[in-house]
């Protein structure tokens, strides 16, 4: 993880992110007046002409859960999921740039840092550098605070290429959007000293109906890959949809002797006004050296969900995501949700596990920067899912209660 080891360091780069992004709106305002806006809850400061902008995004999740344990021993508890800080900007129209940290559980972790050029292919498209989630799924891509459960499933969790440095290119329309890149390894790896290997991804959706009440996304993303620096060593593993006791059953520890693996993954979701479904299946193929046979896993998940209050979820064709959900009424959004996910690790001589779970949960939406979920699970995990090196007991079946309080401001 990257970290601080002084706080000192930690308020420089906070300050030195602040004056980056503040000098070239002072070098093109002069005595200009910056308004404050609020979008959506969410305080923007910009020039009369629109060119410059810049506004903070920060993030609270207050967690807690209890577990309901069969035969291994799960830790009841509260904590701070996310704290996160970033600072975004629009500089001279088309440019945009943002960096954004976590200091949760007790370090600092660099999450996004990119610059993007916006507003190419007719206004429709951008080209983006740096630290950022690359084009591959719809539940990977939501931002956290748009999540309709507290965690992402299974699947996601497990094989979803998260965030790493990398070059995207992506273009949309009403109906359809592209994205293709060109990645590395996580930031975090950055200070090994072998060489880096190069990977691609790609993501591919369009909505046949779109219409004011009603959306139907459809999707597919691949990524080919190689071992992080050479190394020919790949692990993948999952949490059980939540974080309190952050105690991964599926984990196939490191996978020597790759070659190379590739992901591919389907998803749909399909919105009619009050009503919103979404489901993604992906799988991994792993090709082996040294005439080892080739391994493959996969993974997946449905849900869907039901506002008991006049609400929606908006799409955003700009990113084919399903964006924040601003309450119609003063007195807030309700809304329930049912979701199955599943997740397999187990092939040839690779006996990790395969999991199950079921989730449901009530959500409360008191404004657009105030959310409260409620979550109940339960998980049926076969008997290989016993953890990294095998000290937890296989076939664990148990449940679960957590709750969430967030605020994005």
């Amino acid at each position: 993880m990257f970290k601080f080891l002084k706080s000192g360091m930690l308020a420089s780069v906070a300050v030195l992110t602040l004056l980056a992004v503040l000098a070239p709106v002072a070098a093109h305002a002069g005595d200009e007046v910056m308004n404050a806006v609020a979008e959506d809850g969410i305080l923007v400061f910009q020039t009369d002409d629109g060119q410059f902008k810049w506004w903070w995004d920060a993030r609270i999740y207050l967690d807690a859960a209890g577990y309901m344990e069969d035969k291994n021993s799960l830790s009841n508890g509260f904590m701070v999921r996310r704290a996160r800080w970033a600072m975004k900007t629009q500089i001279w129209d088309h440019w945009y740039a943002e960096v954004d940290f976590d200091f949760a559980e007790e370090s600092t972790e660099l999450k996004d840092a990119y610059i993007s050029r916006r507003g190419l292919f007719g206004g429709n498209g951008h080209v983006r550098i740096g630290n950022f989630r690359q084009p591959f799924g719809l539940e990977e891509n939501f931002t956290s605070r748009n999540l309709v459960f507290m965690e992402r499933s299974l699947g996601t969790d497990a094989f979803a290429v998260g965030r790493r440095m990398g070059l995207e290119v992506a273009k949309w329309g009403k109906q359809y959007r592209v994205a293709a890149s060109v990645f590395g390894a996580d930031v975090e790896d950055f200070e090994k000293p072998e060489d880096e290997t190069f990977n691609f991804a790609a993501r591919l959706n369009y909505t046949p109906i779109q219409n004011e009440d009603s959306v139907l996304l459809l999707g597919a993303s691949g990524t080919l890959r190689q071992t992080d620096f050479g190394s020919n060593q790949v692990r993948f593993k999952t949490k059980f949809e939540s974080n309190v006791a952050d105690v991964k059953y599926t984990d196939t520890g490191n996978i020597n002797d790759v070659d190379k693996y590739n992901v591919f993954g389907g998803e749909l979701a399909y919105a009619n006004k009050r009503f919103y479904a979404q489901a993604e299946y992906m799988n991994t193929n792993l090709t082996r050296l040294d005439d080892l046979e080739d391994l493959s896993f996969g993974g997946g998940y449905m849900y869907a969900t039901f506002f008991l209050t006049d609400d929606r979820h908006p799409y955003d064709s700009s990113s084919a995501e399903f964006g924040r959900v601003v309450p119609s009424s003063k007195s807030g959004a309700w809304e329930v949700a049912a979701r199955f996910s599943t997740v397999d690790m187990d092939d040839q001589d690779i006996m990790a596990g395969s999991s199950d779970a079921i989730s449901l949960g009530l959500n409360y939406y008191a404004n657009a920067n105030i959310r409260i979920y409620l979550n109940y699970g339960m998980v049926d995990n076969n008997e290989n899912a016993t953890g990294r090196d095998g000290s937890l007991e296989g076939d664990d079946d148990f449940s679960y209660v957590q709750m969430r309080f967030l605020a994005a401001f």
